[in-house]
Protein backbone atom coordinates (compact mmCIF):
# COMPACT_ATOMS: atom_id res chain seq x y z
CA UNK A 1 0.00 0.00 0.00
CA UNK A 2 2.82 2.30 0.15
CA UNK A 3 5.77 3.23 -2.34
CA UNK A 4 9.13 4.74 -1.90
CA UNK A 5 9.49 7.95 -3.83
CA UNK A 6 12.58 9.30 -5.42
CA UNK A 7 15.10 9.56 -6.89
CA UNK A 8 17.26 10.59 -3.88
CA UNK A 9 18.57 13.21 -5.61
CA UNK A 10 15.11 15.33 -5.95
CA UNK A 11 13.44 13.84 -3.20
CA UNK A 12 12.77 10.73 -0.40
CA UNK A 13 9.40 10.00 0.67
CA UNK A 14 6.87 7.28 1.53
CA UNK A 15 3.81 7.62 -0.40
CA UNK A 16 0.34 5.67 0.66
CA UNK A 17 -1.22 4.44 -2.92
CA UNK A 18 -3.81 2.21 -1.33
CA UNK A 19 -7.75 2.52 -1.40
CA UNK A 20 -9.34 5.03 0.75
CA UNK A 21 -10.32 3.09 4.12
CA UNK A 22 -9.16 0.07 3.04
CA UNK A 23 -7.78 -0.54 6.70
CA UNK A 24 -7.48 1.45 9.81
CA UNK A 25 -3.70 2.64 8.89
CA UNK A 26 -2.81 6.03 8.83
CA UNK A 27 -2.38 6.13 4.85
CA UNK A 28 -5.76 4.72 4.47
CA UNK A 29 -7.48 7.17 6.52
CA UNK A 30 -6.17 10.12 5.31
CA UNK A 31 -6.59 8.94 1.28
CA UNK A 32 -10.22 8.91 2.50
CA UNK A 33 -10.41 12.52 4.00
CA UNK A 34 -8.60 13.58 0.42
CA UNK A 35 -11.00 11.72 -2.32
CA UNK A 36 -13.68 12.55 0.27
CA UNK A 37 -13.35 15.74 1.40
CA UNK A 38 -10.41 18.02 -0.21
CA UNK A 39 -11.76 17.39 -3.96
CA UNK A 40 -15.31 17.73 -3.14
CA UNK A 41 -17.31 21.25 -4.42
CA UNK A 42 -18.19 21.95 -0.83
CA UNK A 43 -14.02 21.87 -0.05
CA UNK A 44 -13.65 24.18 -3.06
CA UNK A 45 -16.22 26.93 -1.92
CA UNK A 46 -14.38 27.18 1.48
CA UNK A 47 -10.92 27.34 -0.27
CA UNK A 48 -12.42 30.29 -3.00
CA UNK A 49 -13.83 32.54 0.64
CA UNK A 50 -10.53 31.87 2.80
CA UNK A 51 -8.45 33.06 -0.19
CA UNK A 52 -11.08 35.14 -2.23
CA UNK A 53 -9.03 32.89 -5.10
CA UNK A 54 -10.68 31.53 -7.90
CA UNK A 55 -12.81 28.51 -7.68
CA UNK A 56 -10.78 25.69 -7.76
CA UNK A 57 -11.42 23.17 -10.88
CA UNK A 58 -8.71 20.13 -10.53
CA UNK A 59 -5.94 19.34 -8.05
CA UNK A 60 -3.30 16.58 -7.99
CA UNK A 61 -1.73 15.57 -4.52
CA UNK A 62 0.14 12.75 -2.44
CA UNK A 63 -0.41 11.17 1.25
CA UNK A 64 2.92 11.47 2.30
CA UNK A 65 4.62 9.67 4.97
CA UNK A 66 8.52 11.79 5.81
CA UNK A 67 10.44 9.34 8.15
CA UNK A 68 13.30 10.69 10.99
CA UNK A 69 16.46 10.15 9.53
CA UNK A 70 15.40 9.42 6.23
CA UNK A 71 13.35 11.12 4.52
CA UNK A 72 13.45 14.89 2.66
CA UNK A 73 12.50 16.89 -0.86
CA UNK A 74 14.58 19.13 -2.92
CA UNK A 75 13.93 22.63 -4.44
CA UNK A 76 14.84 22.03 -8.39
CA UNK A 77 13.49 23.91 -11.48
CA UNK A 78 11.37 20.50 -12.58
CA UNK A 79 8.96 21.78 -9.61
CA UNK A 80 8.06 24.73 -11.40
CA UNK A 81 4.39 25.67 -12.68
CA UNK A 82 3.66 27.61 -16.10
CA UNK A 83 0.13 29.28 -13.46
CA UNK A 84 -0.35 30.49 -10.33
CA UNK A 85 -1.19 27.53 -7.62
CA UNK A 86 -2.79 26.92 -4.58
CA UNK A 87 -0.98 24.57 -2.35
CA UNK A 88 -3.03 23.26 0.51
CA UNK A 89 -1.09 21.10 2.83
CA UNK A 90 -3.02 19.10 5.77
CA UNK A 91 -0.23 18.06 8.12
CA UNK A 92 0.20 15.80 11.20
CA UNK A 93 2.51 15.22 13.94
CA UNK A 94 3.32 14.72 17.20
CA UNK A 95 1.73 17.05 19.92
CA UNK A 96 -1.33 19.00 20.40
CA UNK A 97 -0.65 21.46 16.98
CA UNK A 98 0.00 25.00 19.42
CA UNK A 99 1.73 26.61 17.06
CA UNK A 100 3.58 29.26 20.22
CA UNK A 101 6.68 28.21 20.45
CA UNK A 102 7.13 29.19 24.46
CA UNK A 103 3.76 26.29 24.68
CA UNK A 104 3.80 23.49 27.30
CA UNK A 105 4.07 20.68 25.23
CA UNK A 106 7.53 19.63 24.37
CA UNK A 107 6.51 18.44 20.89
CA UNK A 108 4.96 21.58 20.14
CA UNK A 109 8.17 23.55 20.84
CA UNK A 110 10.58 21.24 18.57
CA UNK A 111 8.31 21.37 15.82
CA UNK A 112 8.38 25.39 15.59
CA UNK A 113 11.67 25.70 16.43
CA UNK A 114 12.43 24.11 13.14
CA UNK A 115 15.69 22.78 14.54
CA UNK A 116 14.78 18.76 13.74
CA UNK A 117 13.30 19.71 10.27
CA UNK A 118 10.20 18.75 8.78
CA UNK A 119 8.97 22.10 7.60
CA UNK A 120 8.05 23.32 4.69
CA UNK A 121 10.30 26.07 2.74
CA UNK A 122 9.57 28.37 -0.52
CA UNK A 123 11.93 29.97 -2.29
CA UNK A 124 12.62 32.15 -5.14
CA UNK A 125 13.44 30.37 -8.17
CA UNK A 126 17.53 30.52 -9.20
CA UNK A 127 18.95 31.66 -12.54
CA UNK A 128 18.38 28.69 -14.95
CA UNK A 129 22.28 28.86 -15.75
CA UNK A 130 22.30 28.59 -11.46
CA UNK A 131 21.70 24.48 -11.74
CA UNK A 132 20.04 22.91 -9.67
CA UNK A 133 20.40 23.21 -5.98
CA UNK A 134 22.40 20.14 -3.87
CA UNK A 135 21.28 18.16 -1.44
CA UNK A 136 23.34 20.02 1.14
CA UNK A 137 22.38 23.48 -0.29
CA UNK A 138 18.40 23.58 -0.21
CA UNK A 139 17.74 25.67 2.81
CA UNK A 140 20.06 28.36 4.35
CA UNK A 141 18.40 30.89 6.87
CA UNK A 142 20.47 33.88 5.46
CA UNK A 143 19.37 33.22 1.92
CA UNK A 144 17.48 35.98 0.76
CA UNK A 145 15.87 33.69 -1.61
CA UNK A 146 13.11 32.50 0.72
CA UNK A 147 10.00 33.62 1.01
CA UNK A 148 8.07 31.99 3.58
CA UNK A 149 8.82 29.03 6.15
CA UNK A 150 5.98 26.50 7.29
CA UNK A 151 6.86 24.74 10.37
CA UNK A 152 5.28 21.50 10.92
CA UNK A 153 2.50 21.49 13.34
CA UNK A 154 -0.84 18.50 14.17
CA UNK A 155 -3.97 18.90 12.52
CA UNK A 156 -3.18 21.73 10.63
CA UNK A 157 -4.00 22.98 7.24
CA UNK A 158 -1.64 25.35 5.85
CA UNK A 159 -2.56 27.62 2.26
CA UNK A 160 -0.03 29.34 0.31
CA UNK A 161 -0.51 31.36 -3.38
CA UNK A 162 2.15 29.61 -5.19
CA UNK A 163 3.33 31.59 -8.36
CA UNK A 164 5.45 30.09 -11.49
CA UNK A 165 8.74 31.44 -10.12
CA UNK A 166 8.29 29.90 -6.48
CA UNK A 167 9.79 26.44 -5.46
CA UNK A 168 9.16 24.48 -2.03
CA UNK A 169 10.77 21.72 -0.43
CA UNK A 170 10.53 19.78 2.72
CA UNK A 171 13.62 20.04 5.14
CA UNK A 172 15.39 17.01 6.26
CA UNK A 173 13.48 15.13 8.73
CA UNK A 174 16.38 14.55 11.84
CA UNK A 175 16.85 11.99 13.86
CA UNK A 176 15.46 13.74 16.79
CA UNK A 177 12.25 14.69 15.25
CA UNK A 178 9.40 13.76 17.86
CA UNK A 179 7.81 11.81 14.96
CA UNK A 180 6.99 11.31 11.17
CA UNK A 181 5.10 13.81 9.42
CA UNK A 182 2.49 12.47 7.50
CA UNK A 183 0.36 14.95 5.26
CA UNK A 184 -1.76 14.99 2.58
CA UNK A 185 0.13 17.85 0.14
CA UNK A 186 -2.45 19.22 -2.84
CA UNK A 187 -2.23 21.78 -5.56
CA UNK A 188 -5.26 22.91 -6.52
CA UNK A 189 -5.26 24.45 -10.25
CA UNK A 190 -7.65 27.54 -10.37
CA UNK A 191 -10.02 29.73 -12.43
CA UNK A 192 -8.11 32.81 -13.52
CA UNK A 193 -10.83 34.77 -12.29
CA UNK A 194 -12.04 35.91 -16.00
CA UNK A 195 -14.83 33.48 -16.63
CA UNK A 196 -12.86 30.55 -17.42
CA UNK A 197 -14.88 27.81 -18.54
CA UNK A 198 -15.41 24.88 -15.63
CA UNK A 199 -15.00 22.33 -18.49
CA UNK A 200 -11.42 23.21 -18.82
CA UNK A 201 -8.76 20.45 -20.11
CA UNK A 202 -6.35 19.84 -17.07
CA UNK A 203 -5.22 16.30 -19.01
CA UNK A 204 -1.48 18.11 -19.22
CA UNK A 205 0.65 18.22 -16.37
CA UNK A 206 3.50 20.98 -16.16
CA UNK A 207 7.34 19.83 -15.73
CA UNK A 208 7.89 17.40 -13.01
CA UNK A 209 4.45 17.50 -10.95
CA UNK A 210 4.27 13.74 -12.06
CA UNK A 211 0.29 13.36 -12.55
CA UNK A 212 -2.20 15.04 -14.39
CA UNK A 213 -4.65 17.22 -12.14
CA UNK A 214 -7.87 14.68 -11.17
CA UNK A 215 -10.76 17.43 -12.21
CA UNK A 216 -13.00 18.49 -9.06
CA UNK A 217 -16.69 17.95 -8.66
CA UNK A 218 -18.30 20.86 -10.16
CA UNK A 219 -21.57 19.65 -9.19
CA UNK A 220 -23.63 22.15 -6.61
CA UNK A 221 -20.78 24.97 -6.57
Amino acid sequence: DTILVGPAHKQRFVEYVGLANQSKSCGSVLQHFKESILRSPQFGRLLKAYCSLGMPLGYRGKVRRFRPGLDYTIAHRGILTEKAVLDATLCFVAGGGNQNIDGEDEDDAIWQSDDKGGFECYIAAEDENDGEMEADDEYDEEDDTKLLSVSASHNTLSLVYRDPGTMRFVKYLGSGAPSSRWDISLEYELEDGKGEEEDEDYSKSEGDNEEAPVKIPQSDI
